[in-house]
């Protein structure tokens, strides 16, 4: 098993997500050519607090665009 680049090691965690979720997560990890557990990794790491505590907001939560959904676009903006 290779060596793990974070401070500290990684951890196993168990968490749920919808199916939809999940295959977009494996999606995502897949174009970059990572675990799921990588992309998550990477993509936790990569987003400040408060950015991710505004979006999770319920009133905001409400106006983000779900990517995972094929009949939402993001040219709709």
């Amino acid at each position: 098993m290779p060596v793990s680049p974070y401070k500290g090691g990684k951890t196993k965690r168990h968490f749920t997500l919808s199916d939809q979720a999940s295959a977009h997560l494996s999606a995502i990890a897949g174009e970059a050519r990572l675990s799921r557990s990588e992309a998550l990794e990477r993509l936790i790491r990569a987003t400040p607090v408060f950015e991710g505590s505004a979006l999770l907001a319920n009133g905001a939560w409400t106006l983000a665009i779900d990517h995972s959904d094929p009949s939402s676009s993001s040219d709709e903006l």
